[in-house]
């Protein structure tokens, strides 16, 4: 089946609008949503990592307390430490241990609300080591959920955390699966090709188990797209209605602050769209992204005095990660890995963390993607480029400044935010195959594999790991 003609992209064919009471995507999309807020809503007492607790930490705190700070400067009374009352404190103890409200602790990380190592410590005051744009806005939507049912994190955190992840990691992902669906339309008229890619994206990639728990990742997959989804409607539909601009900056900005590599996509979409209207650009985008942009860096000079991220201080001689009782000073497991790179990126690509190994189905969206540079469609053969670029920058930058592969989890989760990306591409490559037989079941393969990994990440997305790297440790072929 051929590539359509561009006016095709623009305008959905007379077949498509026919064949829209065949539309199973409202049921794939459903399906996502009930097991992702299944999965939220079935564990009778909090779970969560490190890296989410860093971020809900911080939203306790701030509507606790009004501070990004993890230990207000309050003198609480004495009071039992694990069992053990303030009498019998030792005066050395009492000078070392951590204290917050009427409890001490004996290091960082075992302070409340839950207990993490992503801490940072400045002038002998802990924060999350994360960027605080995301909590901030975070704390936003949990002070109205407070403030609508009469519950509060401290008296309920339970309730109030499942409600906060349902309304900013499903809503959002329930959002971007319908408008991506718009989009994969426009490229087949196919029944079998439209219910595959509809299926991979609703129930085949580490999207949907990742939306159970908090983190940045998978709302930055979300926003990134609604900021391409404005900006292709500007630049394919000839739209230039003034919101398209205001949303494509807003989101753009917004994944910037929340996911820092994908600058890259914000500084892209800023100069298609100054190409396509330079003036709504400057007039409507570019100060809404700028406002966005002043309030990241506004909030992360509040935390760390500087308006670069805490991060720049990882592995740093007497930095915000080197103080006593620092995780980071003597990292484990993952974290302390030093691989070659070419094995580092092997994994990061087709190995135990590996963005093809465990959602295969993504070599029919590289089929799509290569397909699309030779095609005679020039509007999707530069976006097929800029996402190819976009993708090898990316995974270079994390092959050159990371060894982790994103601490104890599933999948390597810094890709994640490309995954619509690649979507986008995946009808163009399930083309190739779906005319005969066999070319369907090795779809089928990819996708059941896909599907796999997804169900498996359910159980849990982090501290986890995937199946193919329980495999890998079951063979020895890795100890860690």
């Amino acid at each position: 089946m051929s590539l359509p003609a561009q006016s095709e992209i623009s305008e959905p064919s007379e077949s498509v609008k026919a064949a829209t009471f065949a539309d199973a995507a409202p049921l794939f999309i459903l399906v996502a949503a009930g097991l992702v807020i299944g999965a939220i809503l079935q564990e009778p007492r909090i779970r969560y990592s490190d890296n989410d607790a860093s971020r809900w930490n911080t939203v306790y705190y701030l509507l606790e307390y009004g501070t990004y700070e993890y230990v207000p400067s309050a003198k609480p009374a004495w009071a039992r430490v694990r069992g053990q009352s303030a009498e019998k404190l030792t005066l050395e103890q009492k000078e070392t241990w951590y204290k917050i409200g009427d409890l001490y602790y004996r290091r960082p990380a075992d302070m409340p609300l839950l207990k993490c190592i992503d801490m940072i410590q400045l002038d002998g005051k802990f924060y999350s080591s994360k960027p605080p744009l995301l909590p901030t806005c975070l704390a936003g939507v949990v002070w109205v959920v407070q403030g609508v049912t009469g519950q509060t994190l401290k008296n309920n955190p339970w309730f109030v955390m499942r409600t906060t992840l349902i309304l900013v990691q499903v809503i959002p992902l329930v959002i971007m699966l319908w408008l991506l669906r718009g989009h994969l339309y426009r490229l087949t008229d196919s029944p079998f090709c439209r219910h595959f890619c509809m299926a991979t994206a609703a129930l085949a990639t580490y999207l949907t188990p990742w939306s159970m728990t908090l983190n940045n990742h998978t709302i930055a997959a979300c926003t990134g797209f609604f900021a391409l989804h404005a900006a292709l409607r500007i630049g394919y539909d000839g739209r230039r209605e003034w919101y398209w601009f205001a949303l494509s900056g807003f989101f753009a900005a917004f994944t910037a602050g929340t996911e820092l590599p994908s600058g890259l996509l914000a500084i892209s979409l800023f100069v298609v769209l100054v190409i396509k209207d330079v003036k709504r650009t400057l007039l409507i985008g570019l100060p809404l992204a700028l406002v966005l942009a002043f309030v990241g860096l506004y909030a992360n000079y509040q935390v760390t005095g500087e308006l670069t991220p805490a991060y720049t201080q990882v592995n740093q001689p007497g930095g915000a990660y080197d103080y006593e009782g620092s995780y980071w000073r003597k990292p484990g497991g993952t974290d302390a890995l030093d691989e070659p790179k070419h094995i580092y990126l092997t994994h990061m690509l087709v190995g135990h963390h590996g963005f093809f190994s465990l959602t295969p189905v993504f070599l029919l969206s590289l089929a799509g993607m290569v397909r699309h540079l030779f095609a005679q469609v020039a509007g999707r053969r530069l976006l097929a480029g800029f996402v190819l670029l976009l993708s090898v920058a990316v995974m270079t930058l994390y092959t050159f400044k990371t060894h982790n592969y994103g601490g104890a989890c599933q999948g390597f989760r810094w890709l994640f935010w490309i995954i619509p990306l690649w979507l986008l591409f995946l009808p163009c490559g399930v083309h190739l195959f779906e005319k005969s037989r066999t070319g369907r079941a090795f779809c089928y393969l990819l996708l059941a594999v896909s599907v796999m990994t997804v169900g498996y990440g359910f159980h849990l997305p982090w501290p986890a790991r995937s199946w193919l790297h329980v495999l890998y440790r079951e063979f020895g072929w890795i100890n860690y």
